[in-house]
């Protein structure tokens, strides 16, 4: 990297951490494959890089929610399986096709449409999964609908069932009756598919949370999302299995000046300095995806010790008070999260800080922020 190409605000991905937590996971799935989630641009570490290092450890299967999505992986030369997990509509039909993908089905009348697609481009053995709504009440097929939906595939000329699966809505309590009658619900629809002689070769349901802690939801795939970038979707998986955040997110001190006790810092002076103070100054705001809310009670890392944000995030700037960091200096790396020296900020830390969750804080890094990798 260099000034003259990157900004100083840079997302640092750690190839060998991504790396590790892949084998980390499917060693706990010996006897599944891993679909990995890479939507949202790989929920913010750059979709291309993730997957290309990804196969060269074995993964075969990967999960977007767009179209675009899955274009980008295509012309990057992924030629892999990818997976249309966030639904379609009618007219996207085609392009499905001519993609190659594997469309989660939610609705009885796709089918047709898909069938149709793959007709028309000379395809006899179109792969679709169907998404069974199990209680979450979001995309996917009702049980009382399956009887439609094995009546449309039979129909279909050249689609063919491959797949079924589910989402849970609360995996990340092992205990959750929610998730015991989710099972139920599932198990009864492949049952159902069963009894008319459709017995898919795929099945899943387990996602990063449900994999590590419901061994009964594993069935032959497993999602990870989160997990996969280092990050426990609840605290009890980092309990059980060890993860390696994969971004560190950083940027350096721009400006340093010497605020006097009572001065006001920032958009509406909402941090007035208790006392003479060393303010620096960050070239990193809520574009960037370093949150608004941070200014109340948020942290960095400078030079391996902790100083408070004050003051509003503004846009692209963000000031915090470095006066009890012994020789702090201009163009000092400092860390917004991640690991800086012995201290480590946990985006998941930084999230509640934010009043949010760590899939927002790592999806809403800006584009402007040059993703760089290292092993």
């Amino acid at each position: 990297m260099t000034a003259a190409t990157h900004r100083p605000t840079v997302a640092e991905i750690d190839l060998g951490a991504l790396r590790h937590n892949f084998r980390a996971l499917r060693a706990l799935a010996p006897g599944g494959e891993l679909m990995v989630v890479v939507k949202a641009d790989a929920y913010g570490h750059g979709a291309v890089t993730v997957a290309r290092t990804l196969l060269g450890e074995g993964c075969r299967h990967f999960g977007v929610a767009t179209l675009d999505e899955a274009r980008e992986l295509r012309e990057a030369g992924i030629s892999s399986r990818i997976y249309l997990q966030a639904g379609f509509f009618p007219e996207q039909a085609r392009h499905i096709v001519e993609l190659d993908l594997t469309p989660f089905v939610f609705d009885v009348a796709l089918i047709g449409l898909l069938d149709d697609a793959a007709i028309a481009s000379g395809r006899r053995d179109f792969p679709i999964h169907l998404k069974i709504d199990s209680g979450a009440t979001r995309l996917g097929v009702m049980p009382p609908q399956i009887g439609d939906l094995i009546a449309a595939v039979r129909r279909a000329k050249a689609v063919r069932l491959e797949g079924v699966c589910t989402l849970l809505a609360n995996a990340g309590d092992p205990s959750s009756p929610i998730t015991d009658a989710q099972l139920r619900v599932f198990h009864a629809a492949l049952d159902t598919l069963a009894a008319n002689g459709m017995r898919p070769e795929i099945v899943h349901v387990a996602n990063s949370a449900a994999l590590v802690m419901r061994q009964d939801s594993h069935f032959n795939f497993v999602r990870p999302g989160l997990a996969i970038y280092g990050l426990p979707p609840v605290p009890a998986v980092r309990e059980r299995v060890a993860l390696r955040p994969v971004m560190t997110f950083k940027t350096r001190l721009m400006q340093l000046k010497n605020a006097p006790a009572g001065s006001g810092v920032g958009y509406g002076h909402t941090f007035i300095a208790p006392r003479d103070c060393m303010i620096g100054v960050l070239p990193v705001g809520y574009a960037d995806g370093y949150r608004r809310g941070l200014q109340h009670g948020g942290e960095v890392i400078v030079r391996g010790a902790r100083a408070p944000v004050v003051g509003a995030v503004s846009m692209d700037l963000t000031t915090i008070d470095v006066t009890d960091v012994p020789d702090a200096a201009v163009g000092d790396e400092v860390i917004l999260w991640g690991a800086g020296g012995a201290d480590m900020i946990s985006v998941n830390d930084v999230a509640r800080l934010a009043q949010t969750i760590s899939y927002e804080m790592l999806c809403t890094v800006g584009r402007r922020v040059p993703r760089i990798s290292r092993e």
